[in-house]
């Protein structure tokens, strides 16, 4: 059978480490929460930036399309004129 072994602190010892080890893990803690936050921020300004991005790129592909049909019916026009002639 294992040997039990005392214990060789007292149990104000161990209370008091393991309430440094407490306020360290809570310190750690606090720290990540904070990197996690940022991250969320940051990530937040990247889609923005995003959305902005391809909202941009829609209204040009918007005017490209007009162009395009504009294009389109100055052709059609023309063929129209040189059918005539």
């Amino acid at each position: 059978m294992a040997e039990i072994l005392p214990l060789t602190r007292d149990p104000q010892d161990r209370l008091q480490a393991a309430l440094r080890l407490l306020t360290i893990a809570q310190d750690e803690q606090r720290e990540a929460v904070a990197a996690f936050r940022e991250s969320l921020y940051e990530l937040r300004d990247s889609t923005s930036r995003l959305q902005a991005s391809v909202h941009g790129w829609q209204r040009q592909v918007f005017a490209t399309g007009r162009e395009v049909d504009a294009a389109r019916e100055a052709v059609r026009k023309l063929q129209e004129t040189a059918a005539r002639m």
